[in-house]
């Protein structure tokens, strides 16, 4: 698919999320005044060309601080569309991009290179999509480039969570279902010198395998704010933000940290 279609497809999706129903496949029509969004892409320090989505509410004119959203292994940024609208609301603009070797960041120094190749350090070096991101947001008028959050979720919640301990653009952090039993040496932080990971909210549900000890383990390393929020049940992910008190709960932390 074409990145216009592809920006098509979650605009629809995107604004059938705000009014309460599922699009489609006929219907174009939209409530267009709500937000903004296009296609873009952006290099990493190391070569990867990643293709990314920018979403901006038309309400709101000005400066504004912006939200990096991080997909969890084996999705893309599309899977984020439904929580875009809150963001938005709430005043940031939104950044989602396909993770290296994911969805249709493939091509690393224009040689295709999925993650079904990855090796540790491929792994490793996903927080580098981060500050390719971060050099894409501080060359926009519209962004305040000191006020830059991440909101990652499963792998996405292991490379925010790496990103907050290295790159000093990063001003805070949600981390939702990290976990640390996947391999000891992937993107924990153990390979950086001076990792010294800060502010971050911690979030995971407290049936779901590790991730809630794995955040109360982390949480210990981290710098203040850092707030560890577990939930009943055992969502896992993004399954978590179905409960609107979680979803709450991040922008109150985005607001307050941002």
């Amino acid at each position: 698919m074409a990145p216009r279609a592809y920006l098509a497809v979650l605009t629809i999706a995107l604004f059938a999320t705000q009014c309460g129903k599922q699009p489609t496949d006929n219907e174009v029509s939209t409530p267009a005044e709500l937000v903004t969004g296009e296609t873009v892409s952006f290099k990493t320090p190391d070569g990867f060309n990643i293709f990314a989505a920018w979403f901006t509410s038309n309400r709101q004119t000005g400066r504004r601080p912006a939200v990096v959203l991080i997909h969890p292994y084996d999705e893309d940024l599309g899977i984020w569309v439904p929580f875009v609208p809150d963001l938005t609301d709430a005043g940031f603009h939104v950044l989602a991009y396909d993770v290296r070797g994911h969805g249709r960041s493939t091509f690393h120094n224009d040689v295709y290179f999925p993650r079904s190749r990855f090796q540790i350090e491929d792994f490793n070096s996903m927080p580098l999509d981060v500050e390719g991101a971060i050099g894409w947001l501080k060359r926009r008028a519209d962004v305040d480039a000191t006020r830059i959050g991440l909101v990652g979720a499963a792998l996405g919640a292991n490379i925010a969570y790496v990103s907050s301990g290295t790159n000093p653009d990063v001003k805070t952090a949600v981390a939702i279902s990290l976990i640390t039993r996947l391999r000891q040496d992937i993107l924990l932080g153990t390979d950086v010198a001076g990792f010294k990971p800060r502010s971050i909210l911690f979030m995971a549900s407290h049936g779901d395998g590790y991730t809630f000890t794995s955040s109360e383990l982390l949480a210990r390393e981290t710098m203040e704010p850092v707030r560890v929020s577990g939930y009943q049940g055992a969502a896992n992910g993004l399954a978590l933000l179905n409960n609107p008190d979680a979803r709450t709960e991040i922008i109150q932390w985005l607001r307050t940290h941002l």
